[in-house]
């Protein structure tokens, strides 16, 4: 007696979706990893500065790592008070701005690209917020990467973000990668130009 047809589909699909996962996994790609480190911290520069490469080590589940993008300066956050712009932990970004924050720190995504963006708009939004459970959010970060259920990878979606830091300066950033050495997650790694004269221009 033979089988229904739509027996035999369901069959050969979950068949299909077995031999992808076992692909997936022999055929996990590379990625891109990166070892945590910041740059020397420095005066705060008085004109345009960078790019600076930072890579900030936010593996740990619990509280958020901070960086202070024009001194250069990381830590966890819950130790800076308000002089940090950008927070990390694990997968998830935050600024310093909005209800319930010291800073006044905004972020958007632009739709140039990192090297051709040259000037800030005056208008940046984007602030964090506290959710009723105690969580920290931000809509605009919450989206940087796409996720392969195949590879189980995440990875930075070419968008450049433009930043008005804690203190009303302005700074261009992109993400590189979220890959430590091994492929374990949590370095969350970052390229930006600052601008420390208080104008909107983010190119030479």
């Amino acid at each position: 007696m033979r089988a229904p047809w739509w027996l035999v589909a369901v069959a050969a699909a979950f068949l299909a979706f077995i031999v992808a996962l076992l692909l997936s996994s022999l055929l996990r790609p590379e990625v891109a990893t990166f070892r945590p480190t910041v740059p020397a911290e420095r005066a705060p520069p008085t004109g345009l500065a960078g790019p600076d490469t930072v890579t900030l080590d936010a593996r740990a589940g619990e509280g958020w790592i901070g960086l202070d993008l024009g001194r250069r300066r990381a830590g966890p956050v819950a130790e800076m008070a308000e002089s940090w712009d950008l927070a990390a932990q694990r997968h998830r970004l935050a600024i310093n701005g909005g209800e319930g924050f010291l800073g006044a720190a905004g972020v958007l995504a632009s739709g140039e690209s990192f090297q051709t963006l040259a000037e800030a708009p005056r208008d940046i939004g984007g602030a964090s917020r506290v959710t009723p459970g105690a969580d920290t959010v931000n809509a605009t970060l919450r989206d940087w990467y796409s996720y392969s259920f195949l590879s189980h990878l995440l990875e930075p979606k070419p968008v450049t973000y433009v930043i008005r830091t804690a203190e009303g300066r302005y700074a261009k950033l992109r993400i590189l990668g979220y890959y430590c050495p091994g492929a374990e997650p949590g370095c969350v790694t970052m390229e930006y130009v600052y601008q420390g004269d208080g104008s909107r221009r983010l190119r030479r």
